[in-house]
């Protein structure tokens, strides 16, 4: 059934619908299908109203070893063949629009968890009398999930569309959430959650009024995502040959329902559409050969992919470890460690805290090359203390670069690594229950630097400060109710009108303690005034480097601090 829109004076109200079932139908006829690794389905198809050869990969964000990448900001074009061969990924497509006077793209781009300069992108105020300025959307990928937000279109018109998901769905190119690791942008929208957009004529010229050249059949690249945010879904339309067609916006909105498309956006195609599966391009080019572009999407999978067993963005995934009140140890080994960059600069040595870590070398450069960071999921929020390990020779550089993300704030740290050896103190924040927070450490400075500046990557320590649960001492907002292990005394003190034993009565007939045992807890309650706790041993640690009768360290994770 057609569900008409309530038209806006920024939509015209000719010809453009959603529709649950739309007008246009492509019928899609199965040519093939394999997996060429745990977690890629590929596809070809032949489709017909188009006639076309169409090529679609399903990528499984849950199953092990995936983790999706795009492209640094470049020194220049490369063909998508160029850029997965070099990258390393085992399938690969083109990405956004772009334009080459000067280079940039049209939408904002995110590769290796390194942002673009905002001079690289279409977000550059530069070009705000450019028709396409921040009217793009974008598929965002995050450690353990994927975003996505609106395009500017979608946004002006979100009560007619009922487009009300997605990230900061009340800003027009909002920035992408702090951690993102790979982003690329595309408009217009052809599927608008869950409904795919149709016209009642394609070559209309209210048809997709935020691009005309929808209006016309051409090679398409197009990427979306499914409900659940389960599935990655990238889809390539041959098209300007004698056997394949290409495709309309409406077809390719109602392809990409058909395919499972919850969510979808039209990006870049024409000759630049690619798709490259395991060093092949699996598509025909229509410029009869692969067109160099500005950036890709790319996926890592299998063995040969080399990243992590987790999987880097799935949705509802346990977290990679919890840290409890009291606060905990992150080592490089933990699967909530991981390092991006190019891997022959990253080296690690048999030393640092429980025996090892990585090192890197800083650059004077405008944006990070090598890169790491401990994400931190809490299971309760408060003040921590955050400290990270230095080990003499390899920690060196004396103004290396941390961001720490806590409650939905980045703080930029500029830190002597040198300073001492052992726990090092970054510096006291407070975090929220919960993930999306991280400490990361980067090569990158503005500025010049000296050879052999070695940057360390090794264990960081989390304590908890402060008044709290847990801390072993009864404060004055706490009972027996709401923290029984700090309020509960050993015994009931006659005559005080405590219930000091946490069993439900107060001054309990028969209760026979004497001064002494009053005056202990006294005592006890004196020690403990400060409202401080450490992990059990991190006091010593951090005066003296060592972390002997530690209780609280995060398992490693079997592979998962791996370089990218």
């Amino acid at each position: 059934m057609l569900r008409p829109i309530r038209f806006t004076a920024a939509m015209p109200a000719a010809a453009l619908v959603l529709a649950a079932f739309p007008s246009v139908a492509v019928t899609l006829d199965l040519v093939s299908e394999e997996e060429p690794y745990p977690g890629i389905i590929f596809r070809h198809y032949q489709t017909s109203g188009p006639e076309t050869h169409t090529w679609v990969a399903l990528v499984d964000l849950c199953t092990e070893s995936v983790h999706v990448d795009a492209t640094r900001a470049p020194s220049g074009l490369q063909t998508t063949g160029s850029w997965a061969s070099s990258r390393g990924v085992q399938l690969a497509t083109n990405g956004d629009f772009y334009d080459t006077a000067p280079f940039h793209v049209s939408g904002n781009a995110v590769g290796d968890g390194v942002p673009w300069p905002l001079e690289m992108t279409g977000d550059d105020p530069a070009y705000s009398g450019d028709w396409y300025y921040q009217r793009y959307g974008w598929i965002a990928f995050l450690w353990d999930g994927v975003e996505f937000t609106h395009t500017e279109w979608v946004k002006n018109n979100a009560e007619s569309l009922g487009a009300f998901e997605g990230w900061q769905p009340d800003v027009v190119g909002p920035p992408p959430p702090a951690g993102t690791l790979a982003l690329v942008s595309g408009y217009p929208e052809l599927v608008i959650e869950g409904t795919p957009i149709t016209c009642s004529s394609p070559t209309d010229s209210s048809c997709f009024p935020d691009r005309s050249d929808m209006r016309a059949r051409h090679p398409r690249t197009a990427m979306g995502l499914t409900e659940d945010r389960g599935t990655f879904i990238l889809a390539v339309v041959d098209g300007r040959s004698s056997i394949s067609a290409g495709m309309y916006g409406v077809e390719l909105a109602d392809l990409m329902a058909q395919l499972g498309a919850w969510e979808a956006f039209n990006i870049d195609g024409g000759g630049s559409s690619t798709m490259w599966v395991d060093g092949t391009v699996r598509n025909d080019p229509s410029d009869g050969s692969q067109r160099a572009v500005a950036n890709h999407w790319g996926v890592f999978a299998g063995l040969a992919g080399g990243r992590a067993l987790r999987p880097g963005h799935c949705a509802g995934l346990t977290p990679c470890a919890v840290i409890p009140p009291e606060g905990v140890i992150i080592d490089d080994d933990s699967p909530c460690f991981a390092r991006y960059g190019s891997a022959e600069f990253w080296r690690e040595e048999a030393s640092g805290h429980g025996g090892h870590l990585f090192w890197t070398n800083a650059w004077e450069t405008t944006l990070p090359d090598d890169w790491a960071w401990w994400r931190l999921e809490f299971a309760e929020g408060g003040e921590y203390r955050v400290e990270f390990y230095a080990e003499a020779g390899f920690a060196v550089f004396d103004r290396t670069h941390y961001v720490v993300h806590a409650a939905g704030t980045s703080t930029p740290l500029t830190i002597d690594q040198s300073a001492g050896t052992g726990w090092q103190l970054l510096g006291t924040f407070v975090f929220d229950a919960g993930g999306e927070q991280f400490v990361a450490v980067y090569d990158d400075i503005d500025a010049a630097v000296a050879d052999d500046q070695h940057i360390v990557a090794d264990a960081i320590l989390l304590t908890r400060v402060g008044l709290w649960c847990g801390n072993g001492t009864c404060d004055t907002d706490e009972d027996c109710t709401s923290c029984f292990d700090d309020c509960a005394g050993p015994v009931e003190l006659p005559g005080n009108g405590i219930d000091d034993d946490c069993d439900g009565e107060i001054d309990e007939p028969g209760d026979d303690a004497d001064a002494d045992v009053e005056s202990d807890m006294e005592a006890d309650a004196v020690d403990g005034a400060d409202g401080e706790s450490r992990p059990d041993g991190a006091g010593d640690a951090a005066t003296d480097g060592t972390t002997d009768g530690h209780a609280g360290e995060i398992e490693s994770g079997c592979g998962c601090a791996v370089a990218g």
